[in-house]
């Protein structure tokens, strides 16, 4: 399964991290959709083709967003 992070300082154009949420680009069907730390807890899947998972953490120290895929 394909995981690609993304480092909260230096975006790129298939993603923005604000806050506690993050916008993805889907690596399969290219739809963009937002994920909330706070609100999806263990991730959201891609709402066009459910096959992509996106995720956000946020702590006090450094945080995490990362999409996986099939």
């Amino acid at each position: 399964m394909p995981i690609k992070y993304f480092d909260h300082d230096h975006k790129d154009s298939t993603a923005d991290w604000h806050g506690n949420n993050a916008a993805f680009t889907c690596p399969v069907c290219s739809k963009v959709f937002i994920v909330s730390s706070l609100i999806d807890k263990n991730g959201r899947k891609c709402p066009a083709c459910n096959k992509a998972t996106a995720f956000v953490t946020v702590s006090p120290k450094d945080g995490e967003a990362r999409i996986e895929w099939d």
